[in-house]
């Protein structure tokens, strides 16, 4: 009688574990001698939790969301840490921005500068020396706010799949880079909410990651953190129209985004930088996204 319940308990944990099972209830009472934790402990159970990544100059808003649609979804929106302020070479606001914004800070992930030859500097706008290979862009206290985003993650976490957009995009990547060189963490520290364990520093604290309209770093003082490919699951989406299409996808010095992974997922559509709204290609590209979503996350809830 004790062995049965033994391989019940494992098969419910493993039905749960891997997604089959989702009713956030208790998976029965644990036999003698088994730690109990119970299926309702598990942080988002019954719906995945996707925190959101923004560009840069963000917007307090939760649109990028709806047009990923929130069924059987716990959306977690999170901005940027650095003030933006618009200075002469950046973007200016535009009146929708700042109507959307509604006097709200605007944010970003980073700050960057970029860096002319010495005696051939120009008035070019800064998204123009970024398409400039002879141009070096450094970027401002990243290990700073990499850290303050991993503490996030292992004071909210843990997470099913992370969205980002634009800049948000680039930080993700940063992001899992220096992941890559800790050792694993947060079910040690956390050991009631955590249930995703990272047993190797190779696995990141949430499923999988999803990217629109995402570029590379540019910053050469971190190429080398991206010798080595990663294994996590990635989906990237590309607007062709998009004015950093030619860009994102050819990496410049370094490598393009896609290559930072063993297999991405790579989909494109007809529009710019956004998120896809023409159809048919837009549904096509969400249904696919989905797919792989429920893919890396045990399968689509039935009921």
């Amino acid at each position: 009688p004790q062995s049965k319940a033994i391989y019940e308990r494992i098969a419910a944990e493993m039905r749960f574990r891997c997604g089959l099972d989702r009713r956030g209830e208790a998976v029965g009472d644990a036999p003698q001698g088994l730690e109990h934790h119970g299926a309702a402990e598990a942080a988002g159970a019954g719906a995945l939790r996707r925190p959101l990544l923004q560009g840069g100059d963000q917007i307090p808003d939760d649109a990028a969301g709806a047009a990923l649609g929130k069924d059987f979804a716990e959306w977690v929106y999170v901005e940027g840490t650095k003030d933006w302020t618009y200075f002469p070479g950046e973007p200016i606001v535009s009146e929708m921005e700042e109507r959307i914004a509604a006097g709200a800070q605007l944010k970003n992930w980073y700050m960057d500068t970029c860096h002319e030859q010495p005696g051939k500097e120009t008035d070019r706008l800064n998204r123009e020396k970024q398409f400039d290979p002879t141009v070096h862009v450094e970027y401002h206290d990243i290990e700073g706010v990499v850290q303050h985003w991993i503490d996030f993650i292992w004071r909210e976490g843990p997470f099913d799949v992370l969205v980002g957009f634009s800049q948000g995009c680039i930080f993700a990547h940063l992001l899992m880079a220096y992941l890559r060189r800790q050792a694993p963490a947060g079910r040690e520290k956390f050991p009631q909410r955590w249930q995703q364990i990272r047993t190797t520093s190779e696995e990141m604290p949430w499923r999988c990651s999803v990217f629109f309209s995402g570029m590379h770093v540019r910053d050469k003082n971190y190429y080398h953190l991206f010798e080595t490919k990663s294994a996590h699951p990635t989906i990237h989406v590309f607007g062709k129209l998009d004015e950093y299409y030619d860009y994102a996808r050819d990496g410049m010095a370094g490598k393009p985004q896609e290559e930072y992974y063993v297999d991405p997922v790579v989909l494109t559509h007809e529009q710019s930088h956004e998120f896809p709204t023409a159809m048919p290609r837009a549904r096509q590209i969400y249904e696919r996204v989905s797919a792989e979503v429920w893919r890396h996350c045990g399968g689509r809830p039935t009921d």
